[in-house]
């Protein structure tokens, strides 16, 4: 076996051989280049763990050529002489890497962690916590097995969406879980997100819908297609959220107690939900036509709830420019001004319930009945006859105020602004 120093200029004068070749290197022992009759250059190590006696393994480092330079390649092989003599395989190394990386490599692991943990205990919303690491975690991490992530690689992530910190704190949330999943199952043996401060996150909203505004928004969502314009009319009246108004079933409502009783497996906090009907909400629910199965607004499907916010947004946001603008121009030749373009701050479906409570408490309701009607109200888990309490709790005081919010928002998109409506 020929023995040289393993340089670009020997290496480039080395002629084609017969048959495979072997070059060792005079100053690292295990270090070499085989060399192939096809004209292939390689950079190998060889060695033995026991002694002599035990079989000689061999590792390919890399092809002679970028990245691997005899510098390089001799630099890996330094790593690997100093692994073999403190008694680790790098070969048995490589092969628990790769079956890390199969099994608990980012991606693969959250595969793992949405079916372990996520859809069991999440709910609806498990799919769209794994859709938030697809998107925004695994480009970044990719395969890193996850023992090896640190706070500096979850920084990576979060770093991105710093300009988005909505999204930011989200999957930063995710992330915790995972990881303390992970930690209790012993995958890993510490959470990097214990080094990593949550997000400062959204700042706060504020938006409160005006008289104005809320009466455009009320006879614009007359132009959307049914049960869209029902879908906005209801979170109006009820000021529930969004997907518990659009997933509604029949089933929950009940018209002679005037009782809308939202499953605690569909609200935000696990909690049974009692919200009265009023007058304009009865009044909505005639108008769709009572059933006693099914959903109240449903898709085109017929099985599945409205959906497809983000166009109906839009269309709406037209239909409501277009009703302040009409009604401007009204004025304006109504006092004899000239016409001006009228603009609408930008608004968000939820505002609506904000904008709700703001006008209970403007109608002399305390902060816990508002808190509760809309239920805000965090009472923990509990069950049995304290359960019963605590849904009726609050009960005669919730009507008394869901009715005055009918009224004082019938007697807003009733008031004359000008403008003919046809409906």
């Amino acid at each position: 076996m020929a023995q040289a120093k393993l340089g670009k200029r020997t290496i480039d004068a080395l002629g084609t051989p017969e048959r495979d070749q072997f070059l060792r290197d005079e100053n690292l022992s295990g270090f070499g280049l085989k060399v192939t009759p096809a004209g292939g250059k390689v950079f190998i190590f060889q060695y033995r763990l026991g002694g002599r006696g035990t079989k000689t393994k061999r590792w390919t480092i890399g092809r002679y050529g970028a990245p691997w330079t005899p510098a390089k390649a001799r630099e890996e092989a330094e790593r690997l002489s100093i692994l073999v003599s403190q008694g680790v395989d790098p070969i048995a190394e490589q092969k628990e890497l790769n079956r890390i990386r199969e099994t608990k490599g980012f991606a693969a692991y959250v595969e793992t962690f949405a079916e372990g943990y996520l859809e069991p205990e999440w709910g609806r919303s498990w799919k769209q916590a794994k859709r938030v690491l697809e998107m925004h975690a695994v480009p970044v991490l990719g395969d890193k097995p996850i023992p090896d992530i640190g706070a500096e690689h979850i920084y990576q992530v979060l770093d991105r969406l710093r300009h988005r910190p909505g999204i930011q704190r989200t999957t930063w949330a995710v992330l915790s879980a995972l990881f303390k999943w992970a930690d209790k199952r012993d995958d890993i043996a510490r959470s990097p997100m214990e080094k990593v401060d949550p997000p400062s996150g959204v700042k706060a909203r504020k938006r409160v819908l005006t008289p104005a505004e809320l009466r455009a928004i009320w006879h614009a969502s007359y132009e959307l297609e049914d049960p869209r314009g029902a879908l906005v009319r209801l979170l109006m009246i009820t000021l529930q959220r969004r997907s518990e108004v659009a997933a509604l079933p029949w089933s929950e409502l009940g018209r002679d107690l005037l009782l809308w009783r939202i499953d605690g497996l569909r609200a935000k906090n696990g909690q049974d939900h009692l919200v009265p009907l009023s007058p304009l909400a009865l009044a909505e629910l005639d108008t769709i036509g009572w059933k006693k199965r099914g959903l109240v607004l449903p898709s085109s499907t017929g099985k599945t709830p409205v959906s497809n916010f983000s166009d109906m947004k839009t269309t709406l946001d037209r239909a409501v420019l277009s009703y302040m603008q009409d009604a401007a121009d009204a004025s304006a030749a109504a006092l004899g001004e000239d016409r001006h373009e009228v603009t609408m701050t930008p608004w968000r479906l939820h505002d609506l319930r904000r904008t709700g409570t703001t006008n209970l408490q403007a109608l002399g309701f305390p902060i816990e009945v508002t808190e509760r009607a809309i239920n805000h109200h965090q009472g923990g888990e509990v069950s049995g006859i304290r359960a019963i309490y605590n849904l009726y709790e609050y009960l005669d005081e919730k009507v008394a105020a869901m009715n005055a919010w009918s009224a004082h928002l019938h007697n807003i998109v009733t008031e004359s602004d000008g403008v003919a409506c046809h409906h």
